[in-house]
């Protein structure tokens, strides 16, 4: 059995000045090889019932991001899970590597007005899951400092001692960490899909018409990473596996 999933990437020739642009291609994915990863997913405010006081700033509560949660995400890893594909979890925490001299820390003062020594300290609404979409029994948590999900940790080695060759991808941020998690998953020989409807990404004032950064963002991994899907193509082929 087979889990096939029409992938979608952009052809760039034949000159950037007149590109083919996108097509698709009905990718083979064997469910045995292929892992569901989600990317930053945390945050209190996906639950209907949670109360956020303490999110503010950059982490202010978005409806759009909980709407991509709960009606995009979580049908996704339900697809993947009832499809037996295994599912790991990445995850930010406060490094104890990090110090006041970090450069890391620094830029995140001067760009984002938030200082990870202090908010990033355990527990705390910001990095905690809401129920909706924590990890389920015996799904890893991979836990990172800097973008990638690779720099550091051991995600590698948990996608290799599971035989992983193909991985589904969702979350946050696409040009941010889920964009260099999988820009790094390719350099290590995974074969990429993003469910570009279960991505977003910070739009600057003069992109937030037409949401253009998280276009770019998926066109950008569309040319040089990998394929794109919907969620609702992945589920349907989730349920034609598990039918089968």
């Amino acid at each position: 059995m087979t889990l096939t999933l029409t992938g979608r990437y952009y052809r760039m020739y034949p000159s950037f000045d007149n590109p083919l642009g996108h097509a698709e291609e009905e990718l083979e994915l064997d469910p045995a090889r292929t892992g569901f990863l989600i990317v930053d997913a945390y945050g209190r405010g996906f639950d209907d019932e949670e109360e956020h006081p303490g999110l503010a700033g950059i982490y202010a509560p978005d409806p759009v991001v909980k709407e991509i949660v709960r009606e995009h995400i979580v049908p996704a890893r339900e697809a993947a899970r009832q499809a037996g594909l295994p599912v790991v979890y990445l995850t930010n925490h406060l490094s104890p590597g990090l110090t006041e001299r970090t450069e890391w820390r620094n830029l995140s003062m001067r760009t984002c007005d938030v200082d990870v020594l202090d908010a990033w300290r355990e527990p705390n609404d910001i990095l905690a899951f809401s129920k909706v979409i924590a990890p389920g029994d015996g799904e890893p948590l991979i836990r990172k400092q800097m973008y990638s999900g690779f720099y550091e940790t051991t995600l590698d080695s948990t996608l290799r001692a599971r035989d992983i060759r193909d991985l589904v991808v969702v979350g946050f941020d696409s040009r941010i960490c889920l964009g260099n998690t999988v820009t790094e998953a390719m350099y290590r020989g995974y074969r990429v899909v993003v469910l570009r409807d279960c991505v977003r990404t910070f739009e600057y004032p003069e992109t937030r018409e037409g949401e253009l950064a998280n276009l770019l963002a998926i066109r950008y991994i569309e040319s040089n990473v990998g394929y794109t899907a919907t969620s609702a193509q992945f589920a349907a082929a989730c349920a034609r596996l598990a039918g089968g």
